[in-house]
């Protein structure tokens, strides 16, 4: 039977381990900034007992150094990055309650009460944060001074493998495959070009290594679980399966089992077949990374959407208090019309209320219009809510 369509028995694994070609790419490595210091300790450890059998493509090499200073800075700013996540929900949440107290006549004191728990919450929030998370690199000193790059380095010397020799054609090799949706790499196809052909070029540098040392293939990569041309779709908890298509290009070539696994796996692995001793911890770790790398994007779009509810509700009662100034104001008008009606026309008084009515009046206009702003942004505010993924028409 096609042996692509199973898992790997427990001694196919240990042969992946003991004699394959281990390959990273670019996400898998940038683990060693994104774990904590011990956990990057043993990940670089158990990278460096793999000896000859570990490999690196040309194109994992050249994306991991353009980017590597990028991943310094998005570890060193994941705090600062928090704060202004939260920032903005929470003083969302802040006006809500300082709007609903002044509306529904609550004390200042009440008012403030209730506000005083939203910031102690945020405040509680980065501090336990700051509590479990502190990365140990300054970005500044990264640039000509970077430890983990020199022991990455040191580990993966000699281990690096060439750039292809002949790039056109592998573009042309690329866009057949992409147009035929054949993987991998066709999912990043509305891309910028030298971008999209990534994993196709990783790919081929691949195959020319197994190529040369015929053995089985393990590709350690974070790729997401969407990532549907390298990754079969599991409707469970299972590990994941290669696409076949790309199982039987390896077998074609070399006659050589090829599989994959995610950094977590990778580690489990290491600790089973090649005693690593990597820590339960670490593994854990891994294991979010992981998930944080696939859940981001879709956390960016529900902040957003959030921040957007949350001013929508603020414009709300925007237009609920200058509604019911307006109403105050024309009633206030009215009065004074009463009161001029039943005063004589040329008396003190009658002179004193024109004035007030001529006052009151500009008042009017002035609360119509400040109605007639909250109504537009309100109505704004709705408009671009609908448009956020996932709106509901809350």
């Amino acid at each position: 039977m096609l042996p692509w369509y199973f898992q790997p028995t427990h001694d196919q694994l240990h042969r992946h381990l003991k004699e394959g070609l281990v390959v990273f790419d670019t996400n898998a490595l940038f683990d060693a900034y994104r774990l904590n210091p011990h956990g990057r300790t043993e990940f670089l450890r158990t990278l460096g007992m793999l000896g000859e059998r570990l490999w690196v493509p040309h194109r994992v090499a050249e994306e991991f150094l353009q980017r590597r200073l990028e991943v310094i800075n998005e570890c060193a700013g994941a705090l600062r990055s928090l704060k202004k996540v939260l920032d903005s929900p929470f003083s969302g949440v802040e006006k809500a309650l300082r709007n609903f107290g002044t509306s529904r006549g609550l004390s200042k004191e009440q008012a403030r009460e209730l506000a005083a728990i939203i910031r102690q919450a945020r405040i509680k929030a980065m501090e336990k944060a700051t509590e479990f998370y502190q990365f140990d690199l300054k970005p500044a000193d990264c640039q000509d001074h970077d430890p983990i790059l020199r022991e990455i380095e040191t580990i993966l010397d000699g281990r690096i493998g060439p750039p292809l020799k002949d790039m056109r054609r592998a573009r042309q090799e690329a866009a057949y495959r992409f147009e035929r949706r054949i993987p991998p790499g066709y999912g990043d196809d509305d891309k910028p070009p030298e971008q999209a052909i990534g994993d196709y070029v990783l790919w081929a540098q691949l195959l020319e290594e197994v190529e040369r040392r015929p053995r089985p293939v393990l590709l350690v990569t974070n790729e997401k679980k969407s990532a549907q041309d390298w990754i079969v779709p599991q409707s469970d908890e299972r590990a994941s399966l290669p696409r076949p298509e790309l199982s039987a290009e390896v077998w074609e070539r070399v006659h050589q089992p090829f599989h994959l696994v995610n950094v977590q796996g990778f580690l489990r692995l290491a600790n089973e077949h090649i005693d690593a001793q990597v820590s339960v911890q670490t593994i854990d770790q891994a294991q979010t990374i992981e998930a944080a790398q696939e859940i981001v994007p879709i956390l960016g779009s529900e902040i957003s959407a959030l921040e957007r509810r949350f001013r929508g509700r603020y414009v709300e009662s925007e237009l609920e208090r200058a509604t019911t100034r307006m109403h105050a104001m024309h009633a206030e008008l009215n009065d004074l019309r009463l009161s001029l009606s039943n005063t004589p026309g040329e008396s003190p008084g009658a002179r004193r209320l024109r004035d007030e009515i001529r006052q009151s009046e500009l008042r009017v206009i002035a609360a119509r219009r400040a109605v007639r702003i909250a109504t537009d942004r309100l109505a704004h505010e709705r408009v671009e809510a609908a448009e956020e993924p996932g709106f509901e028409g809350q």
